[in-house]
């Protein structure tokens, strides 16, 4: 038997220079994709590219999901219009009792349904009236929240009794970060 490199790989034949690999070694081996000339598998070739693919895909799903499709109500549990804090952090509701001259602002979770505390001290609406009309809220204890942490802030004003539909601003401080959402009652 006579053994030749061909093409960089070992031949085995009758012959020297025949290309006949022995099927039980080498050329068995080649057909079913175990081994590729660098030792790995064709699979393995194939598998890893396919992997992280698949890796990629389920990231940007998720960021998807997080930007866009976590996407809640126009309206909060309260019936109010919501305010975006936080670049989707977290919600305020704002609730219009126009008989009281009253407005409640309640800070909800990312998805406008829970109520989720923060360390502001005081929140700022500011109505798009003309001129524009500024209400402090103030922090009124709501059930369940921890002692220094609000998730609801009330602030009492004759504009709230003119206007039917109120549109405009919140802003506050919490955490040391300032924020600002608009709102507008449809």
């Amino acid at each position: 038997m006579v053994r030749a490199m061909v093409g960089g790989r070992a031949a085995v034949g009758n012959t020297p220079g025949s290309t006949r690999h022995d099927d039980v070694t080498k050329r068995g081996i080649d057909m079913a994709g175990c081994c590729g000339s660098d030792g790995r598998s064709r699979a393995g070739k194939l598998l890893w590219p396919a992997v992280w693919l698949l890796i990629g895909a389920f990231v940007v799903g998720l960021w998807v999901w997080e930007r866009q499709l976590h996407h809640h109500a126009e309206v909060g549990p309260h019936g109010g219009p919501l305010a975006d804090w936080g670049d989707g952090a977290f919600h305020l509701e704002v609730v219009h009792d126009r008989d009281a001259e009253a407005v409640t602002v309640y800070v909800l979770d990312r998805w406008a349904k829970k109520p989720k505390t923060t360390d502001a001290a005081t929140l700022t609406l500011t109505l798009r009236t003309n001129p524009a009309t500024a209400v402090r809220l103030e922090p009124v204890p709501n059930e369940g929240d921890p002692p220094g942490r609000h998730s609801r802030y009330i602030g009492r004003h004759p504009a709230f009794k003119a206007e039917a539909k109120l549109t405009g601003t919140v802003s506050g401080t919490a955490w040391g970060k300032s924020y600002s959402g608009d709102f507008s009652q449809n």
